[in-house]
């Protein structure tokens, strides 16, 4: 289990500038702005923050420091740890439910924030590559099994935070709802976090059983040798299309 909370606070900062980013405009809004937002002056926000860009995703810096601590520290199974880790950032998104929804709407307005939202994925699947390149056993199936898992679990994460995102953005905005719905809300993302652990923890299964060798039973699967599992997947596709592209690619 995950022993860190699971939505950390990204920060009052954070919280000030990336809602007058969305309130302003991106490109209408100076650093000046943001600091006076924040009540910090310039030169502490381009020292603790150092852009605009750099804001935006100051809260994942947080998160993905503790996910690399959570995981140098675990003793667990190292594919149940990654999916545990993944939680947490899913957790954090969901527990910060007003600045996950308020980063969405910039992505949308600013092609170069996605762009930058690329390069934090690759940040969090490095370190779930990174801990199954350490932890699994060795042997030949190692290295295809950390690089095959980590690049399937971000995609299955991102697929359900996106529907979570899409639903909540659809029904509210930014500016926030009466306290009945957002209750319903929270049930509602709690079901879907209870979901992506279902579809994690099967993953991790069909990951285990190919690297045990079990992988299949069809009779042309002679050999012992562990399967290499080469999946494409498309950015937008759901979580049914993402667990689908793994099963064919293991079949």
């Amino acid at each position: 289990m995950v022993n860190y909370p699971a939505n950390p606070d990204p920060g009052p900062v954070v919280v000030a500038a990336i809602e007058l980013l969305v309130r302003q405009g991106y490109d209408e809004t100076s650093v000046d702005d943001l600091a006076d937002a924040a009540g910090i002056s310039r030169s502490t926000f381009f020292r603790k923050f150092g852009s605009k860009e750099d804001i935006v995703f100051a809260d994942h810096d947080r998160i993905l420091a503790r996910v690399q601590e959570f995981l140098a520290g675990t003793t667990a199974d190292p594919l149940r740890a990654v999916v545990d880790a993944a939680l947490l950032v899913f957790g954090h998104h969901v527990g910060n439910r007003k600045t996950s929804l308020a980063r969405y709407e910039l992505l949308h307005q600013v092609p170069a924030l996605r762009d930058r939202e690329l390069v934090m994925t690759h940040r969090y699947q490095r370190a779930f590559r990174n801990h199954l390149l350490s932890a699994l056993p060795e042997g030949e199936s190692r290295e295809v099994t950390s690089v095959a898992f980590a690049a399937s679990v971000v995609a299955l994460h991102n697929s359900v935070l996106r529907q979570w995102l899409r639903a909540v953005a659809a029904g509210e905005g930014v500016e926030g709802v009466e306290r009945g719905e957002s209750d319903a809300r929270e049930a509602e993302a709690q079901g879907l976090a209870a979901r992506l652990g279902r579809e994690l923890g099967a993953l991790a299964d069909t990951f285990a059983r190919v690297s045990a060798g079990e992988a299949s039973s069809e009779p042309r699967q002679k050999s012992s040798r562990p399967a290499v599992v080469v999946a494409v997947l498309d950015p937008a596709a759901g979580t049914e299309q993402i667990l689908q592209a793994v099963r064919d690619a293991l079949a």
